[in-house]
């Protein structure tokens, strides 16, 4: 909420891990089911036109009751552009590269399982190719 006469931004506080950490204290199978629900979640956010701009394991806060949210949207915007979401997932794979090494692979694919299911195979296909053009621009590419 924002109170302008007063100059204040009111926000919920909330209590919980944030999936950074959360993800190195689960098991495989617990890890690969929230990154396949977090994958829907990305997908919701997408086909309603809203890019986050900073989807990494920080961003998302998981709670007691394991029900995620997404915070830190200073970077959004509201497009339905190829390009935009592809750099959405992007970020959100190197974000798993960098942080979770080891399972980030498995992880990421989860992702796409849940961003699949919420988008469409056809919609979601397409920022993949994305993805893939993206990563082969120079400063994204693997070899480095």
């Amino acid at each position: 909420m924002v109170d302008l006469a007063n100059s204040n931004i009111i926000m919920e506080y909330v209590e919980g891990k944030q999936i950074k950490q959360a993800l190195n204290d689960m098991p495989q199978k617990q890890k690969l089911r929230l990154c396949q629900h977090i994958g829907i979640l990305i997908g919701r956010l997408h086909k309603n036109g809203i890019i986050h701009g900073d989807l990494t394991t920080s961003n998302m806060i998981l709670t007691a009751t394991r029900k995620i949210y997404f915070v830190d949207f200073g970077l959004g915007e509201y497009s339905s552009e190829l390009e935009v979401r592809g750099v959405d997932l992007h970020l959100m794979k190197r974000a798993l590269q960098s942080t979770h090494y080891r399972y980030a692979k498995q992880c990421f694919e989860a992702v796409i399982t849940g961003y699949k299911e919420s988008m469409g195979k056809k919609e979601a296909n397409s920022v993949l190719e994305k993805i893939q053009e993206i990563e082969r621009r120079g400063r994204y590419i693997e070899e480095r």
